[in-house]
């Protein structure tokens, strides 16, 4: 309640004077010192009746601070604030004095508050377009605890040095503090201050590219003493790629570094990066990716990593690299997998805490501890009990399964973290799949035309009419396609990448010039490999013309269908042609009903890359990892026949005749596999 009131009270004074607007850090500044200035106050360490008219005249943080420690400080505490502050007016210093002395009070209140305000002032445009999410009060909390469990009251923990790479607003060091401070249990003002000094000075060390973010966390570390202490370890730069912290000097690396991927990161940056992080750093890989590598050039050995971290990277094609380098160099202690459920508020990605001990050699034994939340709604103000529940050690309930696996089961090419049902329902699947989808059919992705508007019309559009027939095809999305059907196509695509003269076709460039500046500007048509008039990336028609399987790039569930009609497609749907049958009698059919089936809907989720809660992302480097049975020809008929009859049953629209059908058919593949009640109520059930 406290937050809100002044959060409100920041934000009125925003929307009523304006104060700096132009300068957004100024801005910013100004809010934080009201806010510092309070915090004091409240809190009986800064007079502000004695010293009011001197703040107004001084009002910077070195001032407000050195009347705290009751003389100036020798050392700025923010080098980037001006020198000589902007004059504040009668109007906005009777707000500022408004603030500081009225309701609500934060005597009592954990400085971390000061980073929550902060944060609220961001606005979220510029924290996505530079990945920074910040961490929940409650999962830094967790955090610090949990890495900090194995180091006992005494020396070790009072010379532990902790480093948050990407420090933002200083949730996590100030978890870390807190931590360390109650642990310590009862202490005297006297113990209590000498910690706090050590801690600031030796223990704490934070980095950020960001210097007003460095900021907070400077305040928020050094209000939590009742005298003043400048924090040394927090510094601005860039951890990846400056030397300000010397290697192997580190008990503990803690962070949530940005989530961003090779679209937003500078190409020149980009270079650096894979210059220094090529082992694990390539092609489409996260930052994030980086920030591990560099975890563990500062971790001592047998330093501890915990980092919460988009979950990609566990079955993500382009996070092999890093894959194969924590298992070389970390014993991978726990993974909690939120498994698509998105409990920082306002991140795009989905998220997943890992602990990993830094090791030159792994014990063949060595068990990670797997915490994976089941897939199921939940809505945000639940959050905190999910996060709370993780704190039950070996807690099995409604929210999450808990397990062991053995390290030296994960593979490189994607970490399968199975539990022991899970597991053996997979190893009953491949024991009996000597084929992979890859190795029976070809997969290609839809169409890219540079340019909608230019090139897709619906089916009434009158301009159709002027284009030659042959030109024109039907176009479908991802949301045309479902499990054994595809909806009618309402739309038309101009497929001009077949046109070798295009001036025999006085239609179409008439109706293209109207594009054509936009068209020109692509990048295809730029360098010289593209005629303007061509679609970006048109791929082999050949492969829209034939029969084909069909299948959504993203979906909540699998949706497989054949298509017999020449359909063209958007890059957002793909398609698998049958490779020629030397070695199998797999039929397009047998593979619509196997892919559609509950079993390997569970199958492909269980690993699958996830997109949130429920949506996973069906690339063909994951997809044709399935495992294919071998079945004989006189089965394969019999699949043909029962095909033939859900697809008629769907058309004629009677649901109850082809659910019958379709529970017969998954129980066909439960008995093939050879599954139990109880492996199959876990497939029904999605657990």
């Amino acid at each position: 309640m406290k937050f809100q009131e002044i959060s409100d009270k920041l934000t009125q004074f925003i929307n009523r004077y304006n104060y700096l607007a132009e300068d957004q850090p100024a801005n910013v500044l100004f809010l934080l010192k009201c806010i510092v200035l309070k915090y004091l106050v409240d809190n009986q360490r800064l007079d502000f009746e004695v010293h009011q008219k001197d703040i107004k005249k001084n009002f910077t943080l070195d001032y407000i601070l050195g009347l705290w420690q009751g003389k100036p400080l020798q050392v700025s505490f923010w080098e980037q604030e001006q020198i000589a502050p902007q004059p504040i007016g009668n109007e906005v210093w009777d707000w500022v004095s408004d603030l500081t002395t009225a309701a609500p009070s934060l005597a009592g209140e954990n400085p971390r508050l000061i980073g929550s305000l902060y944060e609220a002032s961001l606005l979220i445009n510029h924290k996505k377009n530079h990945g920074i999410f910040y961490t929940p009060e409650n999962i830094a909390t967790y955090m610090a605890s949990n890495v900090l469990g194995t180091y006992e009251v005494g020396d070790k923990l009072e010379k532990i040095r902790v480093l948050d790479p990407a420090c933002g607003s200083g949730s996590l060091l100030s978890a870390i503090y807190d931590t360390i401070i109650s642990k310590n249990g009862e202490l005297s003002p006297c113990e209590r201050q000498t910690q706090h000094r050590q801690l600031l000075e030796t223990c704490l060390l934070g980095v950020d590219r960001d210097s007003i973010a460095c900021l907070v966390t400077r305040l928020i570390l050094t209000l939590k003493g009742s005298e003043y202490v400048n924090p040394l370890g927090v510094i601005c730069g860039d951890i990846l790629t400056e030397e300000l912290i010397n290697p192997q000097s580190v008990d503990v690396v803690i962070g949530n570094p940005p989530y961003v991927g090779h679209k937003e990161i500078q190409t020149d940056y980009m270079k650096l990066l894979k210059n220094r992080y090529g082992e694990v750093y390539r092609d489409k890989g996260d930052l994030s990716y980086c920030f591990i590598y560099r975890g563990w050039e500062l971790l001592k050995p047998g330093g501890q990593l915990i980092h919460i971290t988009s979950r990609y990277f566990v079955e993500a094609f382009y996070g092999k690299p890093l894959r194969v380098f924590i298992r070389k160099a970390f014993a991978i202690q726990e993974v909690i997998d939120f498994n698509g459920l998105r409990v920082i508020e306002g991140v795009g990605v989905d998220p997943a805490i890992i602990k990993l001990v830094k090791k030159t050699q792994i014990d063949e034994g060595q068990t990670i501890q797997v915490k994976r939340f089941f897939i199921k709604s939940h809505k945000p103000e639940s959050y905190p009990k999910l996060i709370q529940s993780l704190n039950q050690n070996n807690w099995q309930g409604d929210l999450y399964e808990s397990f062991e696996l053995l390290q030296a089961q994960l593979s490189d090419d994607s970490w399968r973290l199975y539990s022991p049902v899970m597991q053996g329902i997979i190893e009953k699947i491949e024991k009996k799949t000597p084929f992979t989808l890859d190795n029976v059919v070809q997969s290609f992705q839809g169409i890219i035309t540079g340019n909608d508007k230019a090139f897709i019309f619906e089916q009434t559009d009158p301009t159709l009419c002027a284009f030659d027939p042959a030109l024109l095809k039907s176009w479908i999305k991802n949301k045309d396609v479902r499990a054994y059907q595809i909806t009618s196509p309402q739309k038309k695509i101009l497929y001009t990448n077949r046109i070798g003269a295009i001036d025999l076709y006085p239609e179409v460039v008439a109706h293209l010039e109207k594009h054509r500046e936009k068209l020109k500007n692509r990048r295809e048509c730029k360098n010289g490999k593209l005629a303007w008039y061509k679609l970006q990336w048109g791929r082999d028609p050949d492969h829209f013309e034939g029969r084909k399987i069909i299948f959504p790039y993203k979906a909540t569930q699998n949706r497989f269908a054949i298509d017999e009609n020449k359909c063209y497609f958007s890059a957002d749907v793909y398609g698998m042609i049958l490779k020629p049958r030397l070695y199998h009698q797999v039929t397009e059919e047998f593979l619509v009903m196997l892919l559609n089936s509950r079993l390997y809907n569970y199958y492909f989720k269980s690993y699958g890359k996830k997109l949130g809660d429920k949506l996973y992302e069906y690339y063909p480097n994951t997809l044709l990892r399935l495992g294919i049975p071998d079945i004989k020809e006189d089965t394969i008929k019999v699949f043909k026949d029962t095909y033939d009859k859900i697809v008629d049953l769907k058309k004629n629209g009677s649901a109850l005749e082809s659910g019958k059908i379709l529970a017969e058919i998954d129980r066909w593949f439960y008995d093939y596999f050879e599954l139990s009640q109880a492996e199959i109520a876990v497939i029904e059930t999605n657990r």
